[in-house]
Parts: C-alpha cells; structure tokens; sequence
C-alpha cells in the first residue's frame, strides 16, 4: 500500500489541474460572449450544441478507452486539443453565429468527456489500490477555486467591462491544459491483462432496474436545470452590478463549501445513504433557483452559493458511487461516460429552454421557471425512491 500513495497524489494532481482550467471558461466564457455580441437565446443554443455533442462525445471516447485498455492516450489526447481550440474564441467571437456554433461543437467534443475518464480511470486504481473518491476528487474542488481567487487580482473591478478585458481566461486554460497532458503521462495505465476480457454489452441490463431509471431520470432534469444556472450566472451577476474580478469570488465560496462536503462524503454516504444524498441536491437548487428569482442583495445572493455543497457536491457523490455499483467491471470507462450521456440529452433541452425563456423574459424569470422544475424533480424522485 505504501507503493501506491504517490500514485493517489498523482491523481489528485491530475483533478487539481483539470478542474483549474474547467473554472475558466465556466465562469467567464459566456460573459465574453455575451459581451462580444451574442444574444441571450443564442448563448442557450450554444449550451444545446455542447450539450448534443457531450451526449455522445464521452461515450465514444470511453469506448475508446474500454477497446484500448488504456486512458493516457485518450485522455491526454482530449486535453491537448481542447486546449488549442479553445483560444479560437477569442478569434472568431465576433464572427457569423455558425461559425462559432461549429467551434463550440468541435471544443465540446474534446473538453466535455474529459472528467467522466478521470473519473472512471481513477475508480478503478481506488478499487485495486484502495483509498477515498471523494478525498481525491475534493483535489478537483481547490483546482476549480485556485484560478478564480487570481482572478480577483488579474481582471477589471467593474462591472460590464469590455469583452477583450477578459483575456486572462485563454491563456490560463490553455496553460492549464498543458500541464494537465504532462500529468496524465506520468499516471498508472491500466494493465494489459484486462485487455483480454471481451464486452459484455448484456451486463448493462442492470440498467434497466427501476433504481436505476429512477435515478438517471433525476440526472436528466438536474441537467436540464443546471444548463440554465451555469449558462447565465455570471451574466446574471454583471446585471446586479458585480464586478468581474469579483465574480470569481461567488465561486470561490460555491466551490469551497462543495469542497468541505466531498472531503467527507464517505462517511455520510455511510450515515445517510445515497438516496437522502441525492434529495438534498435538489432540495437546496430549489432554494437557490428560488431565490434568485428575486433579485435579492448581492450578499444574500453571496450566502446561497454555500448551498453547492448540496446541489453538486452531494449529489455528485452519490452519483459516482450509484453508477460504479451498477457498471460491470469490463465496460467502466463506458458506465462512467453513459452518465454523461445523460447529462448530455438534459443539456439540450435546458439550453434551448433557458434561451427562449432568458431573452423572453429575463434571466430572474429563468431562475424562477427553473426552481419550479426543481421542486418537481424533487417531490417526484423522493415519492419513488423513499
């Protein structure tokens, strides 16, 4: 066992590192573009567009990884040109509408499966090596807070500042990126041996247990309703005169306290179970979504983000250990990848309805459509599963 802890370290590396270029254009991405000249509703087709290609992308590359009996290939593959593409933002922002829906295809394509593997390459070390997902993957969490505490010192103190203000972000993600690739070449592959085990697509059939259909049918509509969080935050932040290197700051605390609770998940999935787990999740999305329809003060606004604790940490958690107990051990790449697959389909759907409901009738009225889901999600799933 003690031969195997800097290789754990190495993967909370390799967390670290993946999650601090993800932050980057998640925080910001939009808000440049929206700043460059693209409309609310168009922002949401492009959150459709990467949410189609993320519905497939992972599954094709966990494919990939199942055939080949190996990740670092894959994955250092997705990462480096994810983060050549991604500075053709900064280009082609204010080109025709197609052009960056291609682009935003092609980034998506890349950048999108890379956590899934991660998570899928990392469980299975844990299973042979032993050792705590969540202690690993809260290495993910600081990664995703250490560019956004720079931040507060590298961009503008203003709100609706210039989109080129905003230049920061691609260099950083492709630095990020880069690094990234180094890492993962420096991590255990899996062994040849498993190699031999053929597929056995009829081992997928535990899917179709009604836990099971339950469960991904709350993962599709918690997508649905986090495309539309994600997708106009910021820009929800800039309208209630936030400043751009104080936006970061809402994530900091977003991600912090997630950060608290992933390093303990393991034993509150041991004292709660992962059905009270997943619940919270949708109970404190509910609040948040609930009360941001209400323009409240900026710090009010400040306060609910302690709440991703609950809406991804816990549920994050809860669905890793869900879908590793479900997956055959010969198609875990593949398992891991067909949860983003769902993901996937709810970010259609959320992206193209929070589009039409953004530039309709603002991003509040968003927030409140959406809370509405959630409650719904949440009182359906807790009548099934309880």
């Amino acid at each position: 066992m003690s031969s195997s802890r800097p290789q754990h370290w190495r993967f909370g590396l390799l967390y670290f590192i993946s999650f601090a270029s993800i932050s980057l254009p998640g925080i910001y991405g939009n808000l440049f573009l929206e700043r460059s000249g693209v409309s609310k509703y168009q922002l949401g087709v492009l959150g459709a567009i990467s949410a189609w290609v993320s519905a497939f992308a992972p599954l094709f590359w966990g494919l990939a990884a199942d055939a080949l009996q190996r990740f670092r290939p894959v994955l250092g593959g997705i990462h480096l040109a994810a983060g050549l593409l991604y500075p053709l933002f900064w280009f082609w922002a204010e080109a025709p509408f197609w052009r960056l829906a291609v682009l935003m295809a092609l980034f998506a394509f890349c950048f999108r499966p890379a956590i899934p593997l991660t998570d899928a390459w990392t469980l299975g070390y844990l299973r042979e090596h032993g050792g705590d997902y969540g202690r690993l993957r809260s290495w993910g969490s600081l990664g995703f807070i250490a560019p956004l505490a720079v931040s507060v010192f590298v961009l503008g103190g203003e709100a609706g500042a210039s989109a080129r203000s905003l230049w920061p972000i691609f260099v950083g993600f492709t630095f990020f990126k880069l690094i990234a690739v180094g890492t993962i070449f420096a991590l255990p592959d899996r062994r040849a041996a498993t190699a031999k085990r053929r597929f056995a697509w009829r081992e997928l059939s535990a899917y179709l247990h009604p836990f099971a259909i339950v469960f991904f049918g709350a993962s599709f509509l918690r997508f649905v309703v986090f495309t539309g969080y994600y997708t106009y935050f910021s820009i929800y932040l800039d309208e209630i005169g936030v400043p751009d290197n104080w936006k970061g700051s809402y994530w900091v605390v977003a991600v912090g306290a997630e950060t608290l609770l992933i390093a303990v998940s393991g034993q509150l999935l041991r004292r709660w179970g992962v059905v009270p787990m997943l619940l919270s999740a949708f109970v404190a999305m509910t609040v948040r979504l609930a009360v941001w329809a209400m323009v409240p003060p900026w710090s009010v606004v400040l306060l609910t983000q302690t709440l991703h604790a609950f809406t991804f940490g816990a549920f994050h958690v809860a669905s890793m250990y869900v879908i590793d107990r479900l997956t055959p051990e010969a198609l875990r790449a593949s398992g891991q990848t067909f949860y983003a697959l769902v993901q996937g389909v709810g970010g259609i759907l959320g992206g193209f309805l929070s589009g039409l409901l953004a530039e309709a009738y603002g991003i509040p009225s968003l927030y409140g459509w959406l809370a509405v889901l959630s409650l719904a999600t949440t009182l359906s799933v807790g009548s099934r599963l309880c």
